[in-house]
C-alpha cells in the first residue's frame, strides 16, 4: 500500500521504524508483506535502516522545508536500502510529498 498523503507517508514510515526496532505496537498501517519483507532484512541491517529512517522523519516532521536535508537522508535510505519494496515505495511517497 502506497501512503495518500504527507501524513499517511510519516505515519508508515514511523511503523517501518517500530518492525525494524523490534518495538510494539507498530500499528496496522503496514500490511503483513511489509512487515515480512522488513523483517527480512539483515539482522545487523535493520537497526542501520530504522536509523536511516528516524533521520528521515526528524527533517519530516521538524524541518519540512529543508529540501535539501530531506533529499540527502532520502538519497542515502535509497541508496542503500531501496531494494527493499516497503522502503522504496515509501521513499517515493517523501518524493511526491516532501519534494515536489
Amino acid at each position: 500500500m502506497n501512503p495518500k498523503n504527507a501524513d499517511e507517508t510519516i505515519s508508515k514510515i514511523d511503523s517501518m521504524i517500530r518492525v525494524l526496532s523490534k518495538s510494539s505496537p507498530h500499528g496496522s498501517i503496514l500490511e503483513e508483506g511489509d512487515i515480512k519483507a522488513l523483517n527480512q532484512v539483515f539482522p545487523e541491517d535493520q537497526l542501520k535502516l530504522a536509523d536511516r529512517l528516524e533521520d528521515l522523519i526528524i527533517f519530516l516532521k521538524d524541518e519540512p522545508d529543508n529540501k535539501r536535508k530531506i533529499l540527502e537522508s532520502h538519497d542515502l535510505a535509497m541508496d542503500e536500502f531501496g531494494h527493499v519494496k516497503p522502503v522504496h515505495d515509501v521513499l517515493d511517497s517523501v518524493k511526491a510529498y516532501f519534494l515536489n
